[in-house]
């Protein structure tokens, strides 16, 4: 295996290196925080495996001689020299010199290359999908043996620890009895409403949201777990008054949620009448505005009237030529701005979309263009 800086100072440091991959996975290797991709390649020189074999340094001889024969172009001649010179008697000083045989016990063609990747974390969410929580009248429902605990899901994805913590965080994984669960859409919707009806009720400034009261007046009607988890979701630390920590609701990520309940149903929908619907349904004092939009939903500005429908990026396939498949079916054609959430999660620091006279998409906000696909692979090309 051919190993980076990085990795040969893990592996030195007696920290673990891990392969992961089911029989229909191509392998990884990961550390701590990072995901490489392993690939085999070729080598012109044969590889030979000989256990306990030394290097110079450990042998001490180059210490001994004053010079590293290795270095030198007749390192050949001067070895044998060095091997004679190290019997004579007038040299009692310097240890002898001896020569030990070492089995040659395989010899390779093929070394394993690493190159850093982004961590395949499309699977956490499939393995979580079938046990989500859907409420304790449902439990009966669910399979015990397609539960997840933390160890087993590290087991299964091909990601790093660090990676999957803040996938878990990202997908809003909750940990109930030792097991990892996703809350099921209608009822996570169900639990935020009975959260923001409290706001009314109480007729709390946004700012002022009391956790305490939150918490005790729904202790009836939802679990605490999932009520404690549902409210680091959607709140942050506000104000502190009299020695208490209030908060306020995120604003962006709730006007999102709303927004995917109401475009929820299948079909389009007129664009006005969905933009007063999506501001009537969020508590007073929040503002909806587009931009909250991003790669959950699509509009069409050019059709009278307007229309938008509900397009999640995480419904869409991972692999990327399906995906712009899709995408380009959808729509003939989009704006960086408009296509970016849908194909950055396939981007990376050393990967980014450029069309085909190699401009980055991501400065050309607002430009058109257009994808042709073949069913094997996609190109871009600006257009006017």
């Amino acid at each position: 295996m051919q190993l980076d800086d990085n990795l040969l100072k893990e592996l030195e440091s007696g920290k673990e290196l891990i392969f992961k991959g089911d029989p229909d996975e191509n392998v990884v290797l990961c550390t701590e925080d990072k995901t490489y991709d392993v690939k085999e390649a070729e080598t012109s020189n044969s590889l030979l495996l000989a256990p306990e074999l030394l290097f110079a340094d450990a042998t001490g001889i180059a210490s001994t001689n004053g010079t590293d024969s290795l270095n030198n172009s007749d390192s050949f001649d001067k070895s044998n020299n060095s091997l004679n010179r190290s019997t004579d008697s007038d040299d009692a000083a310097r240890p002898p010199r001896r020569i030990e045989f070492k089995n040659v016990v395989n010899t390779f063609f093929t070394y394993y290359e690493l190159k850093p990747c982004k961590p395949r974390l499309s699977k956490l969410r499939k393995l979580l999908d079938s046990t989500k929580y859907r409420g304790p009248e449902q439990e009966y429902l669910i399979e015990k043996t397609e539960l997840y605990d933390y160890d087993r899901l590290l087991d299964a994805v091909q990601a790093s620890r660090r990676e999957i913590d803040e996938e878990l965080i990202k997908i809003q994984a909750i940990e109930l009895d030792g097991f990892y669960r996703l809350l099921e859409f209608d009822y996570e919707f169900r639990v935020l409403s009975y959260m923001l009806d409290l706001i009314e009720e109480n007729s709390w400034p946004l700012n002022r949201i009391s956790k305490e009261i939150t918490m005790d007046s729904l202790k009836d009607l939802t679990p605490n777990a999932i009520l404690e988890a549902a409210f680091n979701f959607y709140t942050v630390p506000s104000i502190v008054e009299d020695g208490i920590q209030y908060y306020q609701y995120k604003e962006d990520k709730v006007c999102r949620f709303l927004a995917r309940v109401l475009l929820k149903s299948a079909g389009r929908f007129n664009l006005a009448e969905f933009l007063q619907a999506w501001s009537d349904s969020v508590p007073e004092g929040m503002v909806t505005n587009e931009t909250q939009l991003r790669g959950i939903a699509l509009m069409d500005k050019s059709s009278t009237p307007q229309v938008i429908w509900g397009f999640l990026e995480s419904d869409l396939p991972e692999d990327i030529n399906e995906r712009f498949g899709i995408l380009f079916r959808s729509k003939d054609k989009w704006t960086v701005d408009e296509i970016s959430p849908y194909v950055d999660v396939h981007s990376s620091e050393s990967q980014s979309w450029v069309s085909m006279d190699k401009k980055p998409l991501a400065p050309v906000v607002g430009d058109m263009f257009q994808v042709f696909y073949n069913g094997k692979g996609a190109s871009c090309v600006w257009c006017a």
